[in-house]
């Protein structure tokens, strides 16, 4: 009877520990120009699609990715962070090398480690940082990584109005219509830096509203132009109508550059 006994309590300990789960911190850099965002999406080819796919070659099981956050089409990312649980053990550095080995160029894994099975890639996150650049000289070697303008732009009015965006506490007309919106955006840094080519706006907030960034810039960039003034602007925000925010900056210009935690 006690052999039995025994028998059976080392059969639960081994299933148990054949079901352990193991759950793996991602950092991925990638240029996002060939993908429709990074949320996998039926028929169209993403970022979390395609490394979810080379996943599940090595690990032989269905994989589901959890990023920080979601990336629209066309934008990029230095540090996007997901992470993944499986009940196969495989060493951090032969997922980090066989994932660079076969993802495509455009996409690389920048760091794999493990991570207590509590980690969150979204739920855990303590804020993001997003850069968003614009060249003002003709350069091929930003086309597709920054937003050409040619027209001259007033920088002090830019930065005027990137200070009445650090001082708002709403900035849901600065979002994208129809979304479920948090209103207790925090930010906690907004830059402007300007080498006499290129303009680079730099944004850390607790969290982001879809198009947030975007249409940040795409306001601020009419302001610069002469097309919109700080009052109008200050209206526009004012009105919690993500209606009236019209200006939006094409997505080839921004960078999720680093997630916290």
């Amino acid at each position: 009877m006690v052999k039995y006994k025994n028998s059976i309590s080392k059969y639960i300990r081994a299933t148990m520990a054949s079901n352990k789960k193991h759950n793996y911190k991602l950092v991925i850099r990638y240029i996002g120009t060939k993908y429709h965002g990074w949320q996998k999406q039926p028929k169209h080819k993403t970022v979390q699609g395609v490394i979810e796919e080379k996943l599940e070659i090595l690990f032989k099981e269905r994989i589901t990715l959890i990023g920080s956050g979601r990336t629209d089409a066309g934008v990029h990312a230095l540090g996007q962070v997901a992470n993944f649980k499986t009940v196969a053990y495989k060493k951090p550095e032969d997922i980090y090398r066989y994932l660079n080995a076969t993802l495509p160029r455009d996409i690389s894994i920048k760091s794999v480690e493990e991570v207590p099975l509590s980690f969150h890639a979204r739920f855990s996150a303590k804020g993001k940082t997003y850069i968003y650049r614009i060249y003002t000289k003709p350069d091929p070697f930003l086309y597709g990584f920054g937003w050409y303008i040619s027209k001259h732009l007033d920088i002090r009015k830019m930065v005027e109005a990137l200070n009445i965006v650090k001082k708002s506490k709403n900035l849901i007309s600065l979002s994208k219509k129809g979304e479920n919106l948090r209103e207790d955006v925090e930010i906690r840094e907004l830059y402007l830096r300007y080498d006499g080519e290129i303009i680079e706006i730099e944004i850390t907030a607790s969290h982001f509203l879809r198009y947030m960034v975007r249409k940040i810039v795409g306001h601020i960039v009419q302001i610069g132009l002469g097309s919109l003034s700080i009052r109008e602007f200050e209206n526009i925000i004012e009105s919690k109508d993500p209606s009236k925010g019209l200006f939006i900056a094409p997505p080839e210009g921004l960078f999720l550059k680093e997630v916290y935690y």
